[in-house]
């Protein structure tokens, strides 16, 4: 890979799409809503834009394993009304306070196809209390974020059966906007949707699933 990238540097070397390893960064999503960095936002983003992010993207936070001092809480979901002092604090949380997910960022092998995906609502308590005990001492190898769950809506569309029918289908999308470079501005040019049966909370790439390309108007 670095000699590719030397390639791509010295221009010897087209790449499509272009090498952006850091939209592949889940923890972009979590820095988002960090209160330290809610100035600099402001100043970086117009009021459009702000608000539309803050719609789209759930609350966010890094599972950090720093000590926080006495006097300190985290910033994060509250357990039984309080604070996290920390992170382990987590595992003691009610079914209905585990509406979070768990998962990895960046380019590791897990951080793909919802493998580190875990739906806190989903599993015991105890598996709960592991993920999270897991993902702090596997810190920053990856780096994992825990985000506010959001219940994709219900919707059907026609797809091709085991026969090669079309039947009705009621399930879950996911739409993958694709952007190209041109003259410095990023221009929507297609999109892809991910539907999978309604059975499945997480909506990935799977052999249940049905691709489906977009019309851009």
């Amino acid at each position: 890979m670095p000699k590719f990238a030397k390639c791509v540097e010295a221009g010897n070397l087209v790449v499509t799409p272009g090498m952006r390893p850091f939209l592949e960064e889940k923890l972009a999503l979590a820095l988002f809503h960090h209160p330290r960095l809610q100035g600099y936002w402001q100043e970086s983003l117009s009021r459009e834009d702000s608000e539309l992010l803050l719609k789209t993207i759930p609350s966010s936070w890094i599972l950090d394993p720093a000590p926080v001092p006495p006097g300190a809480s985290i910033d994060g979901p509250l357990v039984s009304g309080d604070r996290l002092q920390n992170w382990k604090e987590l595992g003691k949380a009610s079914k209905k306070e585990r509406s979070l997910i768990l998962k990895a960022s960046g380019f590791h092998e897990t951080a793909w196809g919802a493998r580190s995906v875990v739906v806190g609502e989903d599993v015991s308590s105890d598996d709960w209390t592991h993920s999270i005990e897991h993902a702090l001492a596997n810190f920053p190898n990856p780096v994992s974020i825990l985000q506010e769950f959001k219940k994709p809506v219900t919707m059907s569309h026609p797809v091709y059966n085991e026969d090669g029918m079309i039947v009705p289908m009621k399930g879950r999308l996911r739409i993958s906007p694709y952007y190209f470079l041109n003259a410095g501005k990023a221009n929507l040019t297609g999109a892809l949707a991910t539907f999978c049966p309604a059975d499945k909370k997480i909506i990935h790439g799977m052999k249940d699933g049905a691709l489906l390309p977009c019309t851009i108007t």
